[in-house]
């Protein structure tokens, strides 16, 4: 078993089978399988300790919520039993799935908190324990993004390196408004709610040294948002399955920050991180159909790069008030505001960013600072909520910040497939 962990970050305070997003995926008999509970294991009862509920009497609902993130997810199949406070839980293998709490979780290493999951040699779940630190009830953080975050560990999620997903591995005192279009298409594959049709896409990165492990492969719509990802094996291959019909761009980027190898679990970690430019595939945008294979796609990602976009960060026009985080910008229908990315190998008037979405318009120049770059940006009043990747670009370098803007609106669902 591991342990998996929301890790703190500059924002705390505010081969193998290829499989969709990240799966906890571990050696298992000399095989990489990735876990999950059977069908059969639902609905999933959790049971709550009492102190949680005493320290703060709004946590039993908070978790309520953070479960219906998960089961409102239209083409999933998964469901949980409303959760009782008992007293005296204890974490640790014994036959009940929990959520208690932990004073000083792993003291000095700042975790929030951390879920633990035993599965048989075939990867099926047989139960999972949940650990939140008692620092999190006084507000430091998003209590209920915390708890659907570790409820996606909890069904076989690791992290992702989408900064607006609620599996990124660090959590602020504003939480996410709802599960984002990769995890839910992720847990929708894992959990079919009956037949689904949507595409495939499968592929290689490939780089200097040919195969590129466990780098991310990004399926961009033409709304320039990340609708699934994938990372790739051994052999650099990848699968990018539940994708909906329409027009995409695919692009690879390498896991070195924010997101590295080292906040995933399992066998990801045995990856190394290799740095390599983010490039889109070969052939250009690609017309997917619902129920169709799309193979043979190839992303270049040869050479190395400098450029390395770690925070991002947003300001009223004018103001000068810039703050960097490793941390999504939620940004509103209609707004008009200034943005600003910093990060590694930026050089002023020379690097520069896009937004690929048509409903971000750049009004400004591009400005510069020791190592950020900022720009005004008016939002179109019309948009719906949707993430957004911020793509730099400095000389012949180029990096991405996948899910780095994410619009605020109402949650878009799914509807079920029959």
């Amino acid at each position: 078993m591991r342990p998996n962990k929301i890790l703190p970050g500059l924002l705390l305070l505010l081969a193998l089978p290829a499989y969709p997003a990240a799966r906890l995926t571990y050696q298992l008999n000399g095989v990489p399988v990735p876990v999950s509970w059977q069908n059969g294991a639902f609905p999933l009862r959790v049971e709550i300790d009492r102190r949680i509920v005493s320290a703060k009497p709004e946590a039993e609902s908070v978790v309520a919520r953070a479960f219906a993130e998960w089961t409102s997810v239209g083409d999933a199949s998964l469901s949980f039993a409303p959760a009782a406070v008992i007293d005296g839980l204890k974490p640790g293998k014994d036959g009940q799935n929990s959520i208690t709490l932990a004073d000083d979780l792993f003291r000095d290493q700042h975790f929030l908190a951390v879920t633990t999951n035993w599965y048989d040699d075939s990867g099926h779940i047989s139960e999972a324990d949940i650990q939140i630190d008692g620092g999190t009830l006084s507000g430091s953080c998003d209590l209920q993004q915390l708890v659907a975050h570790e409820v996606g560990h909890l069904l076989g999620l690791d992290h992702s390196g989408v900064l607006s997903s609620v599996m990124y591995p660090y959590v602020g005192k504003v939480g996410m408004p709802s599960l984002d279009s990769d995890e839910t298409i992720a847990i929708a594959e894992i959990y079919p709610q009956g037949s689904r049709g949507d595409a495939t896409l499968q592929g290689r990165v490939v780089g200097d040294g040919g195969g590129i492990f466990a780098a991310q492969v990004v399926a961009l719509n033409e709304r320039g948002e990340p609708v699934a990802t994938a990372l790739t094996d051994q052999q650099g291959s990848f699968t990018i399955d539940g994708v909906p019909a329409g027009t995409y761009r695919l692009y690879a980027e390498p896991l070195d920050g924010p997101v590295d190898v080292q906040n995933l679990s399992g066998i990801w970690r045995n990856a190394k991180v290799k740095s390599f430019p983010t490039q889109f595939a070969d052939g250009g945008s690609l017309r997917v159909e619902s129920g169709k294979v799309y193979g043979n796609l190839v992303v270049n990602a040869s050479g190395v790069v400098q450029l390395n976009p770690r925070w991002i960060g947003a300001s009223t026009p004018g103001s000068g008030d810039v703050s960097l985080a490793a941390a999504p910008v939620i940004v509103r229908p209609g707004q008009t505001i200034s943005l600003a990315v910093g990060g590694d190998g930026f050089t002023s008037g020379m690097t520069t960013f896009e937004i690929p979405s048509p409903s971000f318009h750049r009004l400004s120049d591009f400005a510069y600072a020791s190592n950020y770059v900022s720009a005004t940006y008016s939002i179109d009043s019309d948009v719906s909520p949707v993430s957004a990747v911020v793509l730099v670009k400095s000389g012949n370098e180029s990096a991405a910040l996948t899910g780095a803007l994410r619009v605020a609106g109402r949650p878009r669902v799914r509807a079920a497939r029959k």
